[in-house]
């Protein structure tokens, strides 16, 4: 049986937005991937309000939501994790990168995996997604 997997991207102002549209150009269209940009208007209540509904689209066709936040501890996390906690089939997985997202989405796309299967198979690129480097090399 097949495990779809919805993706909900959520930042502080449209990070997430811009990371959709460039993981898009280099992959193409993205089915079952949302975007929640939750911006300084917005009070508490109105971003949980639209994550929830967000997730609830993702929910109706999908078997899993993996939520990617921009950072731990940020209002786009903090909604999403007390979210995690009211579903069964949410996985919250922080500071996200277009490297990240392009492994994790080709993964989805190709696969059957669950999340935490998703996530085991891409540990190294999640872990080596951050380089630093100056002319002398890779530090």
């Amino acid at each position: 049986m097949e495990n779809k997997v919805g993706i909900l991207l959520a930042s502080h102002g449209q990070y997430c937005l811009g990371a959709k549209d460039s993981l898009e150009m280099i992959i193409g269209p993205c089915d079952h991937l949302l975007c929640v940009s939750i911006t300084p208007q917005m009070n508490n209540e109105e971003a949980r309000q639209q994550m929830k509904r967000t997730y609830e689209s993702l929910h109706q066709q999908c078997d899993e939501v993996l939520i990617f936040t921009d950072l731990l501890c940020g209002t786009p996390n903090n909604v999403a994790v007390r979210l995690m906690m009211d579903e069964e089939d949410i996985t919250v997985l922080t500071g996200y990168n277009l490297a990240i997202l392009v492994e994790l989405v080709n993964r989805r796309n190709t696969t059957a995996m669950k999340v935490c299967e998703l996530i085991e198979d891409s540990k190294e690129i999640l872990a080596s997604s951050l380089r630093i480097m100056n002319k002398r090399g890779e530090m």
